[in-house]
């Protein structure tokens, strides 16, 4: 495939896009009321076939949209980054001996071991003394998000959280968010004046926070990255150079989107963050921010409905995207990422805030119910789940099979998915995929 669309940012539980493709090639007009990072709209778009996406969460919103759009950055605004960045570099990440530092690794408090971008590494002790100066000395001046990691409104901290109550701010070191907060301060200038262009380089940015965080544990057989889908703080852990990581994100989501211009280019691409659904007698793909509850009766008679809705208690979007979300609303308050509530409806597992696998599946049985009634004759709903419990999958599957009315017929598969960083978390634990198609034959 000439398009990899997950090497733009990592979102929990991706598909293997040509899971989708093989139900999405034979329909004419589809709609996925949990759009994640655009997987379904993606595929949608490559065999031709128009579509309605959205999700209840902004910040997938605003991924899938950034994502399937023709828009793509101009090289002034690469060259103005990359200006930035080296600015930042020498600032920071750049040593008396004028190497500049790729990662730092540390040990709880102690830095123990520099990288730098010529390759060589070193343990010197006045070397690492001088880095660990700039870092206590460092004092950022730029706009950074506040808060703690819980649920707005309420004293409950996030179900797998970093244990204890601690401000965003204190996921970073002093040298990141420094470097993270001057970046962003140049990012919202330009979105100020081309909010196209800002709104792609911050995609670029949140799809290369991780790497700003504390969260990058320090191992030689995987590489760096988020490992576990919550907020953690691993004792051993690699201090990366956020600049770096920017820019090479950056220019994987400017050579993607070079490539990618000649298909959006034949389609209407519409965005609303308010829930209003914008159709077009081309093809089309309308993205909208809106609970999959509530726009089911808004839609047309459909050939084909994809329902990935979040995974138990695995996953919850809120958690995960709140970092994000955080940073994308930013000091200019930019509206579309103003709502934090929406967590009361996510449909997820969390007892935390009495969200129990009884309420999941009469809700998962409440979307569906709905959704049989979107489809025209033969059409189809995949509804997409995984699990390593397949008593749990057995359970749910079975709920909704008992209330949907005659006229559909059912189908259930279990596999291992194609990515198996999507299904099996840390350490390769495996986890079923299970897929239940049904079919309206009457």
């Amino acid at each position: 495939m000439r398009f990899n669309i997950h090497n733009l940012i990592k979102f929990w539980a991706r598909k293997d896009p040509k899971l989708l493709l093989h139900e999405i090639k034979n329909s004419k007009l589809l709609a996925d009321p949990f759009c994640g990072s655009g997987s379904s709209g993606f595929c949608a778009m490559l065999v031709g076939t128009s579509g309605f996406l959205s999700d209840i969460n902004p910040v997938s919103v605003f991924i899938t949209y950034n994502v399937l759009n023709g828009e793509n950055l101009k090289r002034e605004t690469i060259e103005t980054m990359q200006e930035v960045c080296s600015e930042i570099n020498d600032e920071i990440y750049t040593l008396s001996n004028h190497e500049k530092v790729n990662f730092a690794v540390w040990n709880k408090d102690k830095v123990i071991l520099l990288k730098f971008a010529s390759g060589k590494e070193t343990k010197d002790e006045r070397l690492i003394k001088e880095y660990m100066k700039t870092e206590e000395n460092l004092k950022t001046k730029y706009w950074y998000p506040e808060g703690q990691f819980v649920y707005p409104g309420t004293n409950i901290s996030f179900k797998d959280g970093p244990h204890r109550q601690i401000e965003l701010r204190d996921l970073f070191t002093n040298r990141n968010l420094y470097a993270a907060s001057k970046l962003y301060y140049y990012i919202e200038r330009i979105w100020k004046e081309n909010k196209s262009q800002g709104d792609l380089l911050k995609l670029a940015f949140i799809a290369s926070l991780a790497n700003a965080t504390k969260m990058i544990p320090h191992s030689k057989s995987s590489g760096p990255s988020w490992k576990l889908p919550r907020y953690w703080i691993p004792a051993l852990r690699e201090e990366r150079n956020f600049c770096k990581a920017f820019l090479r994100r950056l220019l994987l989501l400017y050579s993607f989107k070079k490539k990618w211009s000649a298909i959006a280019s034949k389609y209407q691409i519409e965005v609303s963050f308010d829930g209003e659904i914008i159709t077009s007698q081309k093809k089309f793909i309308t993205i909208c921010r809106v609970d999959a509850l509530n726009i089911s009766s808004k839609l047309p008679k459909l050939d084909l409905i994809i329902l990935d809705p979040p995974h138990y208690d695995e996953l919850n979007y809120f958690e995960l995207t709140y970092l994000w979300q955080k940073w994308l609303e930013g000091s200019l308050n930019d509206v579309r990422f103003k709502d934090y509530d929406y967590w009361k409806n996510e449909i997820c597992v969390n007892k935390k805030i009495s969200k129990d696998l009884e309420w999941y599946n009469a809700k998962l049985y409440e979307i569906v119910s709905n959704y049989v009634n979107c489809l025209c004759k033969d059409g189809k709903i995949i509804l997409i789940l995984h699990n390593k419990n397949k008593r749990l999958l057995n359970e749910t599957i079975r709920k909704i099979k008992e209330g949907i009315s005659d006229g559909f017929m059912f189908n259930v598969s279990y596999e291992f998915s194609r990515i198996p960083s999507s299904t099996q978390g840390l350490h390769g634990r495996k986890k079923y995929l299970c897929i239940l198609k049904i079919t309206r034959i009457s």
